[in-house]
């Protein structure tokens, strides 16, 4: 059955779907249509009814947007939220620096279950992920991804919390197929490169499909589209800062006075002054990306063969190398002692290097290459009476490497500063160092502390799979239908960091495994048929039993009705159960620094917090140095597993008075305890000082420094003490109509946020994003929406697209920016065309972000003043495409 027919009938049985855009000539057979498999269900059906709602994103589509990532897409759909991969991510986050993923309904990563043709991928990124890198899917393979807006575990285990992407290749193709597009931004950066090239014949019995992809994206610096981070004074005016990491270095001396040392390469070397954050700060914006660049090349095949009339064998297998490197601010060193009468040391007293920052060593780079591998062997059949088989194996590997060109090694940098290891004239082979002061080390010292720092890891997955489905037998409305099957599977993941960073404790290996038995049954009961009011009444029932040799054995549940109540109305809803078993970073992960955004509530805090933060020592005049603070993350051994109860109820119209329209209206609400969750920094040393009796735990994860007053250090580890709610509503409206001779299409999706709440212990006050804008978290407004329209001729079609996204206030407030603590409503413009020029030949081109709409400022110190996660920074940008068909 063509994609075409599985849009109509995705239309019919109203569930929501995004427009194809190919040619306006689709012809639907309905008079033989197959039993095919949706996402949501493992029941084989003739017609594509569902209880559950899921949308549709076609290969069509997907090639008229000229995107290079599936990430991209998904996460400008309204059912996403807060943040996902990290292309447009300038920090590391915990999936990696590279990776693309997608967050259904903003809860995480984790709790969305990323499939391929059905089945489980290998995790992702550079050495114990948690969860799929959607880069390693070669887009020009991909014939459809069906996105199940529905929690699942009962059907496709744990993970499946939030929704299932389930991504669908072309499992057929008959001949050769070139495409080509490249793409840039109006600012001429940016640059992408996409070259793939699609082989495929039949045979005998059966067909065989290769395709070898290439993409190339070029990196965007953060500081080519904005000037400075700014923040407001009183009197509203901007000014920029820079990082309290300082060229030259700042020190803390006994006397308790903070200088910095000399920033003038032309200047006086033993010259230092009182420290000024406005005067001495260090520009690190050139050194943040707006896009992250990547290399990706990609082979893939696909082979189906015919045994005999009744059992199919089937292979799919994929390699994908990634490559990436992000520019780095340069490397730093803190809180080394340094004695008075240390010869480089010009202040005569004993002091603290706070900070330096070490530009004489160049700015380093960050890079990853990664190695993943998918091999899937099966058979499928269908036995004398009916019922459908499939049994298959699936084993996927990840390997990958890390690391910055150069770093400083800090325990190698402390000697050069003790003059009783270290020698003056290096006659020992440790040199002392001038860190006092810009352009002051030598050579010698430079080469005894910088080192190239890399690590190593990876991740994998073997599955067996079992499946068998069909017709039971009949009942008074109609016939029940059942699945059931049963799954093994082992992952395993390692994280091993390089040497010297071992050697110093600033990260530990990671190594851990499990695995898993499950086993599942599904049926479809018609209740009623034929009555008035009801044309037929179907319950979807489901178990599935889930035993993990980490957390013990756990059994899930769905019961889902779709109500017919006559041919243009149906009404659906699904009570689920759902799970998620902490991940193996989660359980096994070890301590591992990072300087993550965290902003201290002691900076022009006011009332109780004011008043607690003195109450800590903390000046009334504080100010935060940088925006970073050293956290330390890692896994719990004692955690368990996390619960979910999910319900949806929807409506679906399609009104026989206007043909070709179609609406449904879904709610959503999803309620996790025993939630698997770190509070981030910023929100942990705001719930101290806002209640540092009632909220103890949280003053408990993080230590001052004894002078200063600066968080030197926060720990931030997952436990099983959350309860996490999200609910909303989707709304969706499509609208196929002819036009002056063209046929049109008009599709709006529309979600609206009512609840997005966390509670992270019993007892502690309840966090609410619904209508906020986080600091490093994404953005979760109220209001999100996507409008598309689509004129086609024969052999030219043009879309015109349309993104939403509401109005939001900065979680951080704004009382000292009022410009900034809130953001007004903003559009973003699309448009595309293509043109069928002969049977072979098929050019097309876009224009993303047409009217240029600039990211909104933002008070928080979010990268760019704004929210990179959420917004677009990189301005008006094209591409253009050719595919040859031979």
């Amino acid at each position: 059955m063509k994609i075409s027919s599985i849009n109509k009938a995705l239309c019919i049985a109203g569930i929501v779907t995004i427009p194809a855009f190919a040619s306006a000539e689709q012809n639907i057979d309905e008079e033989n249509v197959e039993r095919i498999e949706v996402t949501g269900s493992r029941i084989k059906r003739a017609e594509m009814e569902s209880a559950s709602p899921v949308t549709v994103i076609d290969a069509a589509e997907i090639s008229m947007s000229g995107i290079s990532n599936v990430e991209n897409l998904l996460q400008e759909m309204s059912f996403s939220a807060g943040v996902a991969g990290n292309a447009t991510n300038a920090y590391w986050t915990s999936g990696g620096y590279g990776t693309a993923q997608v967050n259904l309904r903003g809860l995480g990563i984790k709790r969305t279950l990323v499939l391929f043709n059905g089945r489980r991928v290998v995790g992702g990124g550079t050495g114990a992920n948690s969860s799929v890198d959607l880069n390693m899917i070669p887009t020009s393979m991909i014939e459809r991804i069906e996105v199940l807006k529905d929690g699942a575990s009962a059907i496709y285990g744990a993970d499946a919390v939030a929704g299932v992407v389930n991504i669908i290749t072309k499992k057929e193709f008959d001949g050769a197929e070139l495409s080509v597009k490249a793409g840039i931004t109006d600012e001429d950066d940016g640059e992408n490169q996409d070259v793939s090239l699609t082989l495929g014949g039949n045979f005998d019995r059966g067909n065989a499909v290769l395709s070898l992809s290439y993409t190339n994206t070029e990196a965007v610096r953060q500081s080519d589209r904005v000037d400075c981070p700014k923040f407001g004074d009183e009197n509203g005016e901007f000014h920029c800062f820079g990082s309290s990491t300082t060229v030259g270095g700042r020190a803390l001396l006994a006397d308790g006075r903070g200088v910095q040392f000399n920033q003038d390469p032309n200047g006086d070397g033993d010259f230092f002054e009182d420290y000024d954050s406005e005067k001495h700060g260090f520009d690190y914006f050139p050194y943040l990306n707006a896009v992250s660049p990547m290399e990706r090349i990609n082979i893939s095949s696909f082979v189906n063969y015919e045994l005999n009339d009744s059992i199919n064998l089937f292979t799919e297998a994929m390699y994908t190398k990634r490559k990436g490197e992000q520019i780095v601010t340069p490397r730093r060193l803190t809180g080394v002692q340094v004695a008075a009468d240390f010869l480089y040391n010009p202040t005569g007293q004993d002091l603290e290097l706070n900070s330096r920052r070490n530009v004489e060593l160049g700015a380093p780079f960050f890079f990853q290459e990664t190695d993943t591998i998918r091999i899937v062997l099966g058979l499928e059949g269908e036995f004398t009476n009916g019922w459908y088989w499939d049994v298959a194996y699936n084993y996927g590997r990840n390997t990958g490497t890390d690391g910055w060109t150069f770093d400083i090694d800090p325990a190698a940098a402390a000697q050069t500063l003790d003059d009783s290891i270290c020698t003056y004239d290096n006659s020992n082979g440790i040199p002392c160092g001038d860190w006092f002061g810009i352009d002051e080390l030598s050579p010698e010292v430079i080469d005894h502390v910088k080192y190239r720092r890399e690590g190593t890891g990876g991740n994998e997955m073997r599955t067996w799979t079992v499946n068998i489905g069909g017709d039971l037998f009949d009942l008074p409305a109609g016939t029940l239908a059942f699945a059931a099957g049963a799954e093994r599977r082992w992952e395993d993941g390692w994280r091993d960091p390089d040497s010297t960073v071992l050697r110093n404790g600033q990260e530990d290996a990671i190594s851990g495994s499990f695995d898993v038995t499950e086993a599942y049954v599904e049926l479809s009961v018609p209740l009623l048929a034929d009555l008035p009011l009801v044309q037929n009444l179907t319950a979807e029932m489901a178990a599935r039993y889930s035993d993990y040799s980490t957390v013990g054995d756990e059994t899930t549940y769905k019961l889902g009705i779709t109500w017919q109540v006559y041919d243009g109305l149906m009404i659906r809803g699904v009570k689920s159960t759902a799970f998620r078993a902490p991940v193996i970073t989660e359980l096994f992960g070890g301590t591992n620094g990072e300087n993550l955004r965290t902003i201290d509530p002691c900076e022009n805090a006011s009332g109780t917090i004011a008043a607690n933060c003195l109450a800590d020592g903390v000046p009334a005049d504080f100010l935060q140095d940088g925006t970073t603070v050293l956290t330390n993350v890692g896994g719990n051994p004692e955690l368990g597993a996390e619960s979910a109860d999910t319900t949806t109820v929807g409506i679906v119209w399609e009104p026989q008075l206007v043909e070709g329209l179609s609406t449904t209206l879904d709610y959503f609400n999803i309620e996790i305890e025993d939630s698997i969750t770190s509070v981030n920094g910023s929100d942990s040393l705001k719930l101290c000082y806002e209640d540092p009796a009632g909220n103890a735990d949280f003053c408990d994860t993080f230590t001052r420094h004894p002078v200063t007053r600066q968080i030197n250090e926060l720990n931030q580890r997952p436990v099983n003490a959350a309860v996490e709610k999200v609910s909303g509503v989707d709304f969706n409206i499509v609208y196929k109509f002819d036009m002056f001779g063209l046929s049109a299409k008009t599709n709006l999706d529309i979600t609206r946020l009512l609840d997005h709440e966390s509670k992270p212990f019993a007892g502690q006050p309840t966090i609410d994003k619904v209508g906020f804008i986080t600091e490093d978290q994404g953005s979760y407004t109220e209001w999100r929406s996507n409008f598309n329209v689509t004129l086609a001729a024969d052999d030219w079609s043009a879309t015109y697209s349309l993104r939403y996204i509401g109005e939001a206030d900065d979680v951080n407030g704004g009382d000292f920016d009022p410009q900034g603590k809130s953001v007004d409503a903003i559009f973003y413009s699309d448009i595309q065309a293509g043109y069928q020029v002969n049977d072979a030949l098929h050019l097309s081109a876009g224009i993303d972000n047409l009217f240029d709409e600039a990211a909104p400022y933002l008070t928080s110190w979010n990268d760019a003043n704004t929210d990179v996660m959420t917004y677009d920074l990189l301005g008006r940008r094209g591409f253009v495409k050719a595919t040859y068909r031979f």
